[in-house]
């Protein structure tokens, strides 16, 4: 017989899966709803995070080549999600932000989690939240760095290839 500890682990690796298989899902339907790819809706969710930040500095938080980056600022800035600005500390090197417009627009799809949030939470302890808070830190931290390792030792995302052709 099992002991709760262990089925807790079990319900905890069964559920985090689906969790991040909805958030997905969920990313997409609001990508789907801005008019915009889902890679874009990450480089918003970045420059919200961040503030500003160069090409570069996108490129390296997204994982993806400067290029890459490049087509995809083009995009946003097309669209009204971004615009280019002066560094105020460098003057000729250029940063991406979020227009104050777009900000309010991919807000209003996200304010219906926002709301489910502050409700789940409503009742836990601040030592609960802290906990629930580092758990998440700490995932994110290990998934960044798996994330890395993959990108380093295995297939460059750029050489992926079907696995029909693989076989």
């Amino acid at each position: 017989m099992s002991t709760e500890r262990e089925r807790a682990t079990a319900d905890l690796f069964r559920v985090m899966p689906r969790h991040v298989q909805e958030t997905v899902r969920f990313y997409d339907a609001v990508a789907d709803q801005l008019g915009i790819h889902v890679t874009d809706l990450h480089c918003v969710g970045a420059l919200s995070d961040a503030g500003a930040l160069s090409a570069g500095d996108l490129a390296a938080r997204l994982g993806l080549t400067t290029g890459a980056i490049t087509r995809m600022i083009d995009r946003l800035v097309d669209r009204g999600f971004a615009q280019r600005v002066a560094d105020p500390a460098d003057r000729r090197r250029v940063l991406v932000e979020l227009t104050p417009e777009a900000t309010v627009e991919v807000g209003t799809h996200f304010a219906g989690m926002a709301i489910h949030l502050e409700q789940a939470i409503a009742g836990y302890s601040d030592e609960r939240l802290r906990f629930l808070v580092n758990f998440l830190e700490e995932s994110v931290a290990f998934t960044r760095t798996e994330t890395e390792r993959l990108r380093r030792e295995g297939r460059s995302h750029s050489t992926r290839v079907s696995r029909k052709a693989d076989g």
